[in-house]
């Protein structure tokens, strides 16, 4: 068993480096910086098939099922599940933050899933907030995003994916490498083909109901007040996922540093 685990890791490690390759790739890409607000959608024919397929499953079934679940399940256990798949990022977000060049957030981080992995139960209670270790999400399309010298809405060409919606060519490749390095996909993977399809499938399965039915208001929304409901989502798709890696720029960058040493020169 531990042969075949090492094995699992030592082939996730190549695609990890192939994926990280193409990113480099996508970053130069994206080096001719038009300064262009509205997003890149060189595909925007096949996007919007891709968009109008996911759009009719959402209708017939994704949505109906979100409802249920937020009017049915006990807030209770819609918070437990949601504990849950959170606690199961917590080792990608760990990676992440080492490799975006904080340690000390990563340690936070890998403390916080030891002890809601057990004190709270597999991740069913947050208990780590509770004493005072703050959650942080983060991954590599976030990682991408800081490192590239192009502005945060510039990741790339727009693409629509199945059953996941609005991404970009940045985020893409971030959510390959996050997939590749997952602890628990490659246990689950090095046990047998089956037992990591089914973990995927039911891990999947969660977050799009957990997510969706987190979204029914805003995209409700979104929808009612939009004369073009693709162009309004990937609009707002492309405006949150640059203000949080401008956020993300703005606490760690160079200036940033300058800025909190300066408040501490101030305070002594």
């Amino acid at each position: 068993m531990i042969e075949r685990f090492m094995n699992r890791i030592e082939g996730a490690r190549l695609p990890a480096l192939a994926v990280a390759a193409v990113a480099a790739l996508l970053g130069g890409c994206a080096g001719r910086d038009t300064g262009a607000n509205e997003p890149w959608d060189p595909i925007e024919g096949a996007n919007r098939f891709v968009f109008s397929i996911n759009r009719a499953v959402d209708i017939i079934a994704i949505r109906p099922i979100a409802v249920l679940y937020r009017d049915w399940m006990p807030p209770p256990a819609q918070r437990g599940l949601h504990n849950v798949l959170e606690n199961l990022g917590e080792p990608v977000t760990a990676i992440a933050e080492v490799v975006q060049g904080t340690p000390g957030r990563a340690g936070t981080t890998l403390a916080r899933f030891l002890v809601n992995s057990t004190i709270g139960i597999a991740g069913l209670f947050d208990v780590a907030s509770a004493i005072g270790l703050p959650k942080t999400k983060e991954g590599f399309g976030n990682t991408i995003g800081y490192y590239a010298g192009v502005e945060p809405e510039n990741g790339g060409f727009y693409i629509v994916l199945p059953m996941i919606g609005p991404s970009n060519a940045r985020d893409g490749v971030g959510m390959a490498i996050d997939a590749s390095i997952d602890p628990f996909s490659i246990v689950t993977f090095s046990i047998s083909n089956t037992a990591g399809w089914i973990y995927a499938g039911a891990r999947f399965g969660a977050t799009v109901v957990d997510t969706r039915s987190r979204t029914l208001y805003a995209l409700d929304d979104l929808e009612r007040n939009s004369v073009d409901y693709y162009a309004a989502l990937r609009s707002a798709y492309t405006q949150q996922r640059a203000e949080i890696i401008r956020q993300k720029r703005d606490r760690t960058g160079p200036r940033a540093e300058l800025e909190r040493r300066d408040k501490l020169a101030l305070v002594r």
